[in-house]
């Protein structure tokens, strides 16, 4: 977790006051959990705090769901927010980065209980400016109890740079001093410690109208007193413009680069939650299988089924291919990409079937991922698609050697063979298959597909044909088999 400047907390993956929330929860609708993470990633957030507490509900096990799913469809740290440490060691032993703790306080239960969990695990950890006789009303004991907790936290070996401490935002129609008092705390805390500090700057505004306008205005006040991480509804564009506005102005920004790429031009749409009408290629590319599903349903109202394919799973799988390539997602996140196409596939195939199908086999054609390669959702549609145009498909699978290839197109005298990688490093091991099939004297025609081909490297590795997609596959079994 680096802190350079202002770092947005993103508050939203919290049950607390949402209906919809916990009504998710308690149905184990986790596409919905990861929703929330989306869309606040896509809004601005640096950060995700994680609360999926719920009365009656096994938490421990919520958060190690929910940890596991936002890792594999978001690239943030996450922090950990529960008040049972069981469920905090349940999500940092979960995380594979380094999570933060929210949190510890003054107590001396708390710091003892919490604290070696934090160092045995490499977190960062929030120290609420609370303690056995509750928050204290003045900045003065606020920053005693920050003092307490920063002393605990070095006697355990955590760096202070890992301590973020809040000093507690209280909602100013209670008390019109609260916004004054934590300021003041913050500037305490920040001139004797050099720590970084966290405020849950939603608080301010409870009880009044005009929340929004509250709560802006109180973000711009706690960024210039020294608050490092706000924790906001990024979702909301006010807030997120005005850490924007503040970086720049504060110098954060270097040449004013991401101020500028931000207004200077037509905003993206951001990412939606969208129950009514989800988006198929973002359910994909985002690894959310439910959504993708019900996505696919929805649009066999108005397509036909190879559009859907070609045109929204295919360049799917293509761009999380591209971003697993390029190192920018990682193999949970490949995985889960996997199995959301797999579900809407698995609506389309039955839609498929529900049309009737060949009785008589028009050929035999072997299909198989290479040596070395162990993604085959793509190769699953194809098959599934030519399946459905009446040939006899027999699939070998996955990371599948050149032999084993060989050995099937000869005994099943298949007159076309189709081979699969996604991945760069496995294309030697196309080739070499390739090779393989001509070395046998077979008589079979080949075809490949992948992310990573081009009809150019196809032809050079001595393939006979090359196939964007599954349209493309059946065209092509068209050619050779009839």
């Amino acid at each position: 977790v680096v802190v350079d400047s202002p770092r947005i907390i993103g508050e939203r993956i919290n049950p607390t006051g949402k209906k919809r929330f916990q009504q998710a929860l308690r149905e184990n609708d986790l596409d919905y959990v990861l929703a929330q993470g989306i869309a606040q990633m896509d809004a601005g957030a640096d950060i995700l705090d994680v609360n999926v507490g719920v009365p009656g509900l096994d938490e421990a096990a919520l958060m190690k769901k929910c940890v596991r799913g936002l890792a594999s469809t978001t690239d943030l740290p996450l922090q950990i927010d529960s008040n049972d440490p069981s469920v905090i060691e349940t999500g940092l032993r979960e995380f594979c980065g380094k999570a933060i703790i929210n949190s510890v306080n003054g107590e001396e239960a708390k710091l003892e209980t919490v604290l070696p969990m934090a160092k045995k695990y490499g977190a960062a950890v929030v120290g609420l400016t609370i303690d056995e006789k509750g928050i204290p009303e003045s900045a003065d004991g606020r920053f005693e109890i920050a003092k307490r907790i920063l002393d605990a936290a070095e006697e355990y070996g955590i760096p202070k740079s890992d301590v973020f401490i809040d000093c507690l935002c209280m909602t100013v129609s209670a008390n019109q001093n609260a916004a004054s008092e934590t300021l003041k705390a913050v500037r305490m805390v920040k001139e004797a410690f050099g720590v970084h500090c966290l405020l849950g700057v939603s608080n301010i505004s409870f009880g009044l109208p005009s929340r929004e306008l509250v709560n802006r205005s109180f973000l711009a006040l706690a960024l210039e007193n020294g608050v490092d991480l706000p924790i906001i509804n990024p979702n909301v564009p006010a807030m997120t413009e005005t850490v924007a506005a503040f970086r720049l102005l504060r110098g954060y920004d270097k040449g004013c680069d991401e101020f500028i790429a931000r207004f200077a031009q037509a905003k993206a749409p951001r990412t939606e939650i969208r129950e009514d009408a989800p988006d198929i290629f973002s359910a994909v590319s985002r690894g959310m299988a439910s959504e993708a599903s019900a996505a696919a349903d929805k649009l066999l109202d108005s397509k036909q089924e190879l559009e859907i394919i070609s045109e929204m799973l295919i360049p799917a799988l293509d761009l999380v291919g591209e971003r697993f390539e390029k190192g920018e997602i990682f193999l949970p996140q490949l995985i889960r990409s996997a199995d959301a196409a797999g579900a809407a596939f698995e609506v389309i195939k039955k839609h498929m079937a529900a049309k009737g199908s060949q009785t008589v086999s028009k050929g035999k054609i072997i299909i198989a991922t290479v040596r070395g390669d162990i993604h085959d959702i793509g190769k699953n549609i194809v098959k599934t698609v030519l399946s459905n145009y009446g040939y006899r498909v027999i699939d070998l699978g996955r990371d599948v050697p050149p032999e084993t290839i060989v050995e099937a197109a000869v005994s099943e005298d298949a007159k076309l063979v189709g081979l699969s990688a996604l991945m760069t490093t496995t294309l030697p091991a196309m080739s070499e298959t390739i090779t393989a099939l001509h070395k046998s004297g077979h008589d079979c025609r080949i075809m490949v597909g992948g992310a990573v081909l081009t009809p150019e490297y196809a032809a050079e590795i001595g393939a006979d044909y090359y196939s964007k997609d599954a349209k493309e596959a059946v065209d092509i079994a068209k050619k050779v088999l009839g």
